[in-house]
């Protein structure tokens, strides 16, 4: 783990403040390139907390136009609950988008000023409760030429932030335990290494290994293992070294 990594992530899960974790990811994210960010989360569509590099007009036209509701409902018809990369020229003639979802995305990259974003859902108690969006000025065919590596390590911060934001901010707690073994595959996966690379160092098999990884995923109710991850680390389950 890169010691830019590895201060923003223990930046995020020590503290207290929403304002502070905010300002030091907004810096975080803006050294790693991207273009606009929000994250969002809510228990009703009337009780919204929303966090946003935008402008406070944009916020307003943002929840306004239920862009919000998309966050969480952009992946679905491609990716069931994981990520979607997305962008004006890639997606909006795709016939798996509803008409309302290509109709945001030509807005938000025309009006919001990017070219290209990834969003995803988020679950606490295996109930969707927010979304994220990550922004990037680079089209989709540019960002896919990006390291693959540093878009991970971006989703791991922004998943991170994300859980912490919304303890902090909604005082929700969830009691969950891990075995040792999935706490060691979810900490390796923190570092930046593969199940196969995870199997290597510890000395089980493949298969086994995406066996706890899969298991941990179902406790902490996280749809991806990045989330799996930061989950674990923003409920003190595993630690960053």
């Amino acid at each position: 783990m890169n010691e830019t990594l590895h201060g923003i992530l223990k930046t995020i899960i020590t503290t207290e403040s929403p304002d502070y974790l905010w300002e030091n990811f907004i810096s975080y994210t803006k050294h790693m390139g991207v273009a606009q960010i929000h994250t969002w989360f809510s228990n009703s569509t009337k009780n919204i907390t929303y966090f946003s590099t935008l402008p406070d007009c944009c916020q307003n036209r943002y929840i306004q136009h239920g862009m919000f509701e998309y966050d969480q409902v952009l992946p679905q018809p491609l990716t069931a609950s994981g990520p979607l990369l997305y962008g004006y020229n890639k997606e909006i003639h795709n016939p798996l988008l509803c008409k309302k979802a290509r109709e945001l995305i030509q807005m938000a990259t025309s009006e919001f000023n990017y070219g290209s974003g990834i969003t995803m859902p988020s679950f606490y108690n295996n109930k969707c409760i927010g979304g994220i969006c990550i922004c990037f000025p680079e089209t989709v065919s540019q960002l896919n030429d990006v390291p693959t590596d540093k878009v991970l390590e971006l989703l791991l911060v922004t998943c991170t932030a994300h859980e912490r934001l919304y303890v902090l901010t909604s005082k929700n707690t969830h009691s969950v335990s891990l075995t040792p073994r999935q706490q060691e595959c979810l900490t390796c996966l923190a570092c930046g290494l593969n199940p196969q690379q995870i199997a290597d160092k510890i000395g089980i098999s493949h298969h086994t290994v995406k066996m706890h990884i899969d298991s941990a995923k179902e406790r902490l109710g996280a749809t991806t293992r990045i989330q799996a991850v930061a989950k674990a680390l923003t409920a003190g389950l595993i630690t960053i070294s």
